[in-house]
């Protein structure tokens, strides 16, 4: 009976002992493996991070070249609008300092073209007749140009002064109709153009050159100046 109860004793102290132990074991391996965690979710988190930092760093990078390209693009937009500014106004410049340089012109259209005429003397000759006399020494050069196929070629008078070809345009509905010529200012290819442009527009009523101007009335009958770059319908507009 002693014996029994002693050899429980003993059991009941050995169980106990080895459930102490175990359970020490098992503390200790959830330590463990608790610290194995924690280990290596602070190594994910330093990569993580390390990542994080590095996608910033590029975007940064990214950010500061598209804000660089933007501003680029911001700066040649700029040179392209003020490169093209600038040839429009020397072109208009140009085209104006040309159409100056024509101010004492006509151009006689239509006059019969003969071998060996005398040119200005046979067309002043003709307009005499008329009663509108021209001094030859008013004269700085007369010759004929190219024109359109089949047709005289027109006729370039420079004149000394600008009262000399005054009066012949003051006379030039006479002269057209007598001598069935045509008679008009030496306009540059540029006005020209503007001219012919006015007269096909829907908004126009009529366009004329003066004095180194282009003019157009629009329906209302109010008058504009153009230029060879001008918008016609915003200037009629404005």
């Amino acid at each position: 009976m002693i014996v029994t109860e002693t050899v429980t004793s003993l059991l009941a102290q050995m169980k106990k002992e080895m459930k102490k132990e175990l359970k020490k074991e098992m503390i200790v391996e959830i330590q463990t493996n608790k610290e194995k965690v924690e280990q290596h979710f602070k190594s994910e988190v330093s990569r993580l991070s390390k990542r994080i930092d590095s996608v910033e760093f590029d975007n940064a990078n990214i950010l500061e070249k598209i804000a660089n390209l933007h501003k680029e693009n911001r700066l040649l937009k700029e040179e392209i609008e003020n490169t093209g500014k600038r040839a429009t106004e020397a072109m208009e410049l140009s085209n104006w300092n040309e159409q100056y340089s024509r101010k004492k012109n006509i151009k006689i259209f239509d006059f019969p073209e003969k071998k060996g005429e005398r040119l200005p003397h046979s067309f002043f000759h003709e307009i005499s007749k008329l009663g509108v006399n021209i001094e030859p020494s008013e004269i700085v050069a007369a010759h004929r140009i190219p024109g359109k196929h089949g047709k005289p070629r027109p006729i370039l008078v420079k004149f000394m002064r600008m009262e000399s070809k005054i009066s012949i345009l003051r006379n030039r509905k006479l002269i057209n109709e007598k001598l069935e010529v045509r008679i008009s200012d030496d306009v540059t290819k540029l006005n020209q153009g503007l001219l012919n442009r006015l007269y096909l527009h829907e908004d126009v009523t009529s366009a004329w050159y003066f004095n180194g101007h282009i003019y157009g009335t629009d329906s209302k009958g109010d008058r504009h100046r153009f230029d060879i770059y001008d918008n016609i319908r915003q200037k009629l507009g404005s």
